[in-house]
């Protein structure tokens, strides 16, 4: 074959060789989506309340969502509940719909506190709220240590259970009611991480021995106040295994950090 002939080939083979390499990488594009969403599994059916347990009289099952319903007289905040299992280090997915001026939250690592109700839960919770962008998506400790860190920032809770705004986590963005938003809650040992729409909310590292869970019931409430509606749809829930504690010597904490605003006084655990 002449000298021609050999560099036609080549220049051929070059060729050819580019146009494959984009549609190789635009195939993997296509399946980095469908491979971050490996390992969950669905807890809720989308037809009725099979696999939760909670008073009939606020929660029901409409257009294959949770839904939880108050008439403005409700006295206690009243949760349904998870009996699937128990949750520990996990990252959980749900899509959530509120009217205007309603309050409710994702309740994780919690037990029951029976002396508010038969329905009554104590723990962590993501909070759903409309009339406060600062408290949409923040950490908060139901009938515990209250709020631990609200939107748009990043917090330590040192051992002795002082928290500390070690730094922020993005803006503090408003999620209008009446649409649906992805809630999103990641928990590995003591480090929580609440999202909405992709959006960190916060960041917090619990050290504190004697107020925090490491595990827990989940659940979803409605809460005190004026009437309401919240729906819940597409749950989604993913085991996250081998998540060590985070020693407080990981965290620093700034000489000059301010503390999180207090909202009352800790209530008494059952």
């Amino acid at each position: 074959m002449s000298t021609q002939r050999k560099i036609c080939w080549l220049a051929l083979l070059l060729m050819l060789a580019g146009y494959g390499a984009p549609q190789v990488h635009a195939q993997d594009k296509t399946k980095k989506p469908a491979d971050r969403q490996t390992g969950f599994k669905s807890i809720f059916n989308g037809k009725d309340l099979t696999g939760w347990e909670g008073d009939p009289a606020y929660w029901t099952v409409e257009d294959g969502a949770l839904t939880g319903t108050t008439d403005g007289k409700l006295k206690a905040n009243s949760f349904i509940v998870w009996r699937g299992g128990t949750v520990k280090n996990f990252e959980l997915r749900v899509k959530v719909k509120i009217t205007q001026g309603g309050n409710s939250g994702l309740q994780y690592r919690s037990v029951p506190f029976p002396n508010a109700g038969p329905y009554v839960l104590t723990g962590y919770q993501c909070d759903i709220v409309t009339t406060n962008d600062e408290y949409d998506g923040m950490l908060y400790d139901e009938r515990g240590r209250r709020i631990l860190a609200q939107a748009g920032t990043r917090v330590v809770i040192d051992p002795s259970n002082e928290k500390w705004i070690v730094g922020t986590v993005g803006e503090i963005k408003h999620f209008p009611a009446g649409e649906w938003h992805e809630y999103q809650v990641i928990v590995r040992g003591n480090h929580h991480i609440h999202r909405i729409d992709g959006h960190t909310t916060v960041e917090v590292f619990d050290h504190d021995p004697k107020g925090r869970r490491l595990d827990g019931l989940l659940g979803v409430q409605v809460h005190v106040g004026p009437a309401m509606k919240v729906q819940f749809k597409d749950w989604r829930l993913k085991d996250l295994p081998g998540a060590p504690l985070i020693p407080p010597e990981k965290t620093p904490i700034p000489p000059n950090a301010p503390k999180v605003p207090v909202q009352g006084a800790p209530q008494r655990k059952p």
